[in-house]
């Protein structure tokens, strides 16, 4: 038997008094906490602090960071017949911190990614029963720290990129990040829970291997505590009686054991071949009588009889993710396989997705992972500033079929690589190890996030340390630990790899770990170098694992950030939310560029998510023409506060411009539109669709009126799965450059359907001169028809270019937006019906109505 008991209801927070470990409470008293949270939500619930998102409040809290907390709650226990043992668990503790049961020290913690658990057996009391919780300064803590540990190893007190956060195993971003604030927090950030049982599972390890005859076989190890149990496994819906049957029996007393199943019987979500098998142990074989009678196992556990101790329900991958490094023409290629099939890799980097971590719950994840589905995704990189991620995360990307890249939660910093930290991080990672290796999802392991690219490149200049602190971790504790716990995955040290530090190429413009040519690069030299995306063509990368362009969050979340005198594109509060390290100035002249001057807070909005759609557009199609590059994730999917940044999603979970256009950026058959000067080609690029056949068809339309300038055909094409090929050459002069637009489509005539309709390949359309010189039709009153559930259709009259849809400045009633089309009936798919509807295109703003008829 187990049961489980949470405990998150009666709590109350305090700032302590470390001094002789008395607590001393500010003048109110203890006041109400939520479990699990977060010391900056119980503030500001109890009106001490202001919202740190909201205008610049963030500066007024960095006081909470520097102070002690303490949490306690009381709970009432007796004695439950059949459950001798007894549990506290903590799922995460953020960070430094001391556990008291009844006024007795009883753990001291000192790590956000790794569970605590004490045993209570001989310390609970009949009755209630006091737990308190005392967290220690993390920024405080980490400044000690930092100075005894320089002062032990000589380093100097002014060397950069190793500041306190390196030596608290904490989520990085909470220091502050160039997308994020600086509030470093504490708290009960997951559950906490009594567990009391006769025994339970500890670690379930599943691995799935394909056999020549087609057959998936299974090797499950189960790891279990407590007397007279026997771990069960069933895969899905059948039982194994003894080991010797295929299918349709049950495995007893079977730790390890291998059983098989034929190919058909997994599912198959994009990339991902998903089962999923059960563990149970329990004393009683009337659940095995249970089962024989056609109950299903897994959850929910209320099915089984009391007899029942523990389970745990598990998705297996029958997929096997591999990381191919082979030596080439361009170098030494850096991409994925499944199951002997190699992928196109499409998605982007992910961050936690608030800065106070404890609110992220299922359904905010459920919420974004299925936006990265509907963009395209197959791949999300976890990365290495934020957290391993919650086991619902994993569980989505499962579901979803999104191969997940982990980073090891180490990013942009020098660490503490001695014996005794390397025994900390060791004990971090095989607890996470275990915790998501069994994920299907789960394509590889990587050490760090530019830590060695930091370290070779000399991020600092002369004020850099001795030698680079932390290799320790990533050449020699993690693959060890990798190699023995998930040998099936692969591992990285860091990100950007490049090649071995004995061929490095050093140039000045990609040198060491980010050179052209081997590995995965971080392409930041046109954001933070050259500012232009155009120059995203000179990359040779071979897989652009971080590439990025800012622009604006939505203007719904403007409206819950700002005051009305904040309201202004250079205002300070606009400028404060701004954290892409390039000046205010800079970031503009970026939009400036390509689009008219923002003149209103609507302008800049509209202006630089255009800009930033562009920008990615031009970098997608550029990788995914070439030949050497294998995979794109953009920097980045998610935000974790209101601010502006390479997102493109808001904080909100507000598709940006670029989040449209990735639909067609991301299918599986890119028509893509390369102009230089006057020549234009026109690529035909296949990775991963069947193969189709028709003609690429291209007209110049224009824009004033809608008439057809000029028609191109290409030959009859066959677009084979995995193929690049250029489609069709042609020459535009002769056109008025601000007065065109190129309309292309494959495999039908225009029009092309767009990526939410399917039946073909989404069009593609391109400016022939810059928006901000580009003369369009006056803006014509639009007249949408509700006739169809869930649609606006719109018939316009001229073409239209970018048609924003927002209600109030939230886009988020439509499905469909930011739409460009030569002049023809539009449908607009709608999550919910909006009360107003605003429209502008690069045109100006257009006046709207709505008719329930047919148009």
């Amino acid at each position: 038997m187990l049961q489980k008991t949470f405990l998150h209801s009666g709590w109350e927070f305090a700032e302590k008094g470390w001094p002789g470990g008395k607590v001393a409470t500010v003048s109110t008293g203890w006041l109400p906490a939520q479990v699990p949270g977060h010391v900056h939500l119980d503030l500001m619930a109890n009106g001490i602090i202001a919202d740190p998102f909201e205008r610049m409040n963030e500066l007024g809290c960095q006081w909470v960071d520097r102070a002690d907390w303490s949490y306690k709650t009381s709970f009432e226990w007796a004695p439950k017949e059949g459950c001798p043992r007894r549990v506290l668990r903590f799922e995460g503790l953020d960070t430094v911190c001391s556990a008291f049961l009844n006024g007795e020290l009883v753990a001291e913690h000192d790590n956000m990614f790794v569970p605590l658990e004490v045993d209570v057996t001989e310390k609970l009391i009949e009755g209630p029963n006091e737990l308190r919780v005392d967290f220690q300064s993390a920024v405080r803590v980490g400044e000690e720290r930092r100075a005894a540990y320089f002062e032990a190893n000589g380093i100097a007190p002014d060397t950069l990129w190793f500041e306190e956060r390196a030596f608290v195993r904490k989520a990085q971003y909470m220091f502050g990040w160039d997308w994020g604030p600086r509030l470093v927090s504490c708290g009960i950030w997951r559950p906490v829970c009594l567990i009391e049982f006769t025994a339970r599972i500890i670690d379930v390890q599943v691995d799935a291997k394909r056999e020549a005859d087609g057959t998936i076989a299974l090797n499950v190890k189960t790891e279990y505590e407590g007397d007279g149990v026997t771990p069960r496994h069933i895969y899905g819906d059948r039982q194994f009686l003894d080991g010797k049957h295929k299918i349709h029996n049950m495995v007893r007393d079977w730790t390890p054991g291998v059983m098989s199943f034929d190919e058909d019987d997994p599912a198959s979500v994009g990339p991902i071949t998903l089962g999923f098998i059960s563990v149970l142990a329990h004393a009683d074989d009337s659940v095995l009588r249970d089962l024989n009678e056609g109950k299903t196992p897994g959850w929910p556990t209320e099915d089984y009889p009391e007899s029942y101790a523990d389970d745990s329900y598990i998705w297996i991958g029958v997929s096997r993710p591999t990381l191919l490094q082979n030596h080439d023409a361009w170098g030494e290629s850096f991409e994925f396989e499944v199951n002997g099939k190699k992928i196109w890799a499409r998605g982007a980097n992910w961050i936690p997705d608030h800065s106070f971590p404890s609110i992220i719950d299922k359904a905010r994840l459920r919420d974004r992972l299925e936006k990265a589905k509907d963009m395209g995704f197959n791949m999300l990189r976890v990365w290495g500033g934020g957290l391993y991620e919650t086991d619902e995360f994993y569980n989505l990307c499962d579901e979803l079929g999104i191969l997940v890249w982990q980073d090891f939660p180490f990013a942009c910093s020098y660490y503490p690589d001695d014996e005794h930290w390397q025994e900390v991080i060791r004990k971090e990672a095989e607890v996470n190890i275990k915790r998501i290796r069994n994920h299907p999802c789960l394509a590889l392991w990587c050490g760090n996030n530019e830590n060695l690219e930091m370290h070779v490149n000399r991020w600092g200049g002369e004020r850099q340390p001795p030698r680079y602190f932390g290799e320790n971790h990533y050449d020699k504790v993690l693959p060890a630990l990798v190699s023995e716990l998930d040998p099936k995955t692969s591992y990285i040290s860091t990100s950007p790899i490049g090649q071995p530090p004995e061929e490095q190429v050093k140039d000045q413009k990609r040198r060491g770990p980010n050179a052209d040519g081997y590995g995965d690069q971080h392409n930041w030299d046109v954001w933070h170098g050259r500012g232009d995306w155009r120059h995203y063509t000179d990359s040779k990368g071979r897989f652009s694992s971080e590439y990025g362009f800012a622009s604006s969050c939505s203007l719904s979340v403007w409206n819950k950030t700002l005051a009305e005198e904040d309201w202004d594109p250079h205002s300070p509060v606009v400028q404060w939310h701004d954290r892409t390290g390039k000046g205010h100035d800079t970031f503009h002249g970026f939009v400036k560029l390509h689009y008219p001057e923002p003149v209103t807070l609507e302008d800049w909005v509209y202006y630089s998510q255009l800009n930033q759609r562009d920008a990615l557009r031009h970098g997608v199609e550029h990788y995914r023409r070439s030949e050497f590059c294998r995979g794109s994730l953009i920097w980045q999917l998610n935000d974790c506060w209101p601010v502006q940044s390479w997102s493109i999603l808001d904080s909100d979970g507000n598709y940006k411009a670029l989040a449209y256009e990735l639909r067609r950026l991301h299918a599986d058959v890119l028509v893509s539109l390369e102009r230089q000067n006057e020549n234009v080609k026109v690529w035909l690029v296949n990775h991963g669709a069947e193969a189709d056949s028709g003609v690429v068809t291209v007209r110049a339309v224009h824009l004033g009126t809608g008439a057809v300038l000029r028609t191109w055909a290409s030959e009859e094409l066959e677009s084979g799965s995995d193929s690049i090929q250029l489609a069709l050459e042609f020459s535009v002069a002769g056109l008025a450059v601000p007065d065109t637009i190129l309309f292309a489509c494959f495999p039908d005539p225009l029009p092309c359907p767009s990526p939410s309709e399917g039946g073909g390949v989404p069009g593609a359309w391109q400016l022939l001169g810059e928006p901000k010189n580009s003369r369009f039709a006056e803006p014509e009153d639009l007249l949408f028809s509700t006739s169809e559930e869930g649609v606006l259709t719109l018939r316009l009259k001229a073409p239209v270019v970018d048609l924003m849809l927002t209600s109030e400045g939230d886009p988020s009633a439509f499905l469909d937006n930011f739409i460009t089309s030569p002049g023809e009936q539009v449908r607009v798919r709608l999550a919910y019906m909006p009360e107003f509807i605003e429209a502008r295109s690069l045109a100006g703003e257009h006046r709207v109505k709505v008719t329930r008829g047919q148009l």
